[in-house]
Formats: C-alpha cells, structure tokens, sequence
C-alpha cells in the first residue's frame, strides 16, 4: 500500500488542537429563538500515537463536540466560536470551514470516523466492498486489483474472512459490523481516528475484542485516536490522557492513571467512586439532581447546583481551566483555591 510519508505532518506538533470551541444547536420557531449550548469554550490537545478519552455522562457534549471536529456540522448545529486545528491542515480553523476538496482530500485520508453504532456507516442495501471502494479507494494510488488485496489483508488482521466484502451489513453480526468499520476507518492509514462509542451493544467479550484491535492498530499505523465513551472501564483499559466533560464544558484533563489516582473535581470524583470494585459491597449513592438544560443553563459553574462544595463564587462566575499539578487541568473554584492556600 502507498504510504504517501511526504504529506504527513510534523511529529513534534500537536496533531489536533482545540482552542475554546463552541458549537451550539440553534433553532427559530414561532419567533422564539433558542440556543442548545452543547459545546460551549472547549480547549485541548491530542498528542500525536496517544489515545485521548472523553467521559461524561450521557447529554455532557462528547458526541457533538466529536461531530464538530469531524467538520459533520449540519442544522441545526453550528459552530459559533473557536477553532479546531489539524497538523495537516493549517490556516482554516476546522473542516467546517476548509473548501469542499480539501475536506474530500482529508477525510478517510487524514481523519476517520468510527460512527457511534457501525449501521450508522454501513449502507444496509450495498454490499460490504462497495464501502471500500467509495471511502478507501480514491485515496490509495493503486489498481482496483492490487486494491482489493490490501483490503483483504487489512481485514485479516482484524479476523474477518475476506467473505465479508460479499455481504450485506444485515448478514454479520455486531461484532462483525464494528471490526468492519475499524477497517473502513483504518484502511488509509489516517493520522487521526475519530471513535464515538466505538464498543456500544457488543457483549464483554467482543468489547474486549473490539478494544484490543483498536489499540493495536492504533500502535501498527502510528494513529492519534480521539475516543469518546461513558465507560470509565473502558479509559481505564485503553487511554493515555482523559478529559471529563460536563454540560457541554471540560472541567478536569490528566493523565488518565492520574484521574483515577487522584480525582480532583467533585463531579470526577463522584464518577470514579460510582465504579463496582471487586469485593465491595457498600452502598453508592447517586449524585443528587440532574444535568442542567443547555437550552438555559445555570450562570458559573454548570455543577453547581449539583455540587457539595458550591460557593458563592461557583453561582457567578465561570471556573477558568487551570493546571494545579504538571499536566493535570481543573475547573473548580474549590479545588484551584485548595491549591493556591
């Protein structure tokens, strides 16, 4: 397979950069004007071969804000502020802004998309091979003959029988479906795998599976992977660095054996502590109250409301994102002043 080495970026360089993104889900009904702030100042890096996780319960923005750095923004959404910069494509600020053949060059090219639920990128009604040949093949430089045996080796390496390329996504099973879109997404050899709850209805055991072929792929081709999931077990097992969100906002980024050593936002803490450990038969209590609404939501700190250690302060202002420990982020009044005393 071609490599094409000469347009890859710089090493040295972050490969993705998000700097204070804001995507908001805008809708005009009956003269009533309303704004679903779902990515709202969202600021981080992915550093290139790591794994970046994003956890946050269910509503928090994780799936949005993975849409808007794939450049997927369609209406309602829009992206209202900010920018989200690749290291292979300099001077546009997200793909949402970059001409229409530069995003066909980077997509599947540079950037891949494990779609949350692998029927979302499968087309029901065309055979597995056809979605090679429309997402992979224009970006590989070689014969529709030479093509198809790339495909069927890069197929075996995530134990599928080239007698998939047959099939209609109805005929495999799930775990099937979502090696398959692995490989889809994996093919050309992106910088950046984009994985939106890559692991979603599969079972334990193909979870398991599912997992360890990401993250070995991830290591065969030198991949950044952006992976988006509620399961704190699954950040545990395959990510370098995690980001929490909540409401639409990041309040705490670290190494990810570092935020489950150490928590520091009370909202972290309550996830970490939810988790079942071997042996352990006290009690959980659940967080009190729920998510805000992001059509309005609360002035500061979005988990205020929700917060044992809410101050005056945590109801007015906005917690800055600040680094209290090397390369551990937090935004938390309580937590920052702790630091300051």
């Amino acid at each position: 397979m071609k490599t094409m080495q000469a347009d890859r970026p710089d090493a040295a360089q972050p490969i993705l950069a998000v700097r204070d993104l804001r995507a908001y889900f805008r809708t005009d009904r009956f003269g009533v004007r309303r704004d679903v702030r779902a990515v709202d100042g969202i600021s981080f890096t992915v550093r290139r071969g790591e794994i970046y996780g994003l956890a946050g319960e269910s509503s928090s923005g994780k799936t949005t804000l993975l849409k808007t750095i794939a450049g997927a923004v369609r209406p309602p959404l829009e992206v209202v502020g900010g920018e989200v910069d690749f290291a292979f494509l300099p001077g546009y600020g997200g793909l949402h802004r970059a001409p229409a053949a530069e995003v066909a060059r980077i997509r599947w090219r540079h950037l891949s998309y494990i779609m949350q639920g692998s029927m979302n990128a499968l087309n029901p009604v065309r055979r597995l091979r056809s979605a090679f040949v429309d997402f992979a093949y224009p970006h590989i430089g070689v014969s529709r003959k030479q093509f198809e045996r790339e495909v069927i080796v890069h197929l075996a390496r995530l134990r599928l029988d080239p007698s998939v390329l047959a099939a209609y996504p109805h005929e495999l099973s799930g775990g099937m479906r979502q090696r398959a879109t692995i490989a889809l997404a994996t093919i050309c050899r992106p910088d950046v795998i984009l994985a939106d709850e890559p692991t979603t209805a599969l079972d334990v055991v193909v979870q398991k599976e599912v997992l360890g072929m990401i993250s070995g792929i991830r290591r065969e081709i030198g991949a950044s992977v952006l992976l988006v999931t509620h399961d704190l077990a699954v950040h545990a097992h395959l990510t370098d660095r995690l980001g929490i969100m909540y409401a639409g906002r990041l309040i705490e980024e670290a190494a990810t054996a570092e935020i489950f050593r150490n928590p520091l936002h009370p909202y972290t803490r309550h996830l970490i502590s939810s988790l079942p450990r071997i042996g352990d038969d006290v009690p959980r209590e659940g967080l009190a109250g729920s998510p805000p609404n992001l059509a309005d939501p609360p002035p500061g700190c979005r988990f205020h409301p929700r917060c044992p250690l809410a101050m005056d302060v945590c109801r007015r202002e906005v917690p800055a994102m600040l680094e209290i420990a090397p390369a551990h982020r937090v935004a938390c009044f309580a937590v920052n002043r702790s630091a300051e005393a």
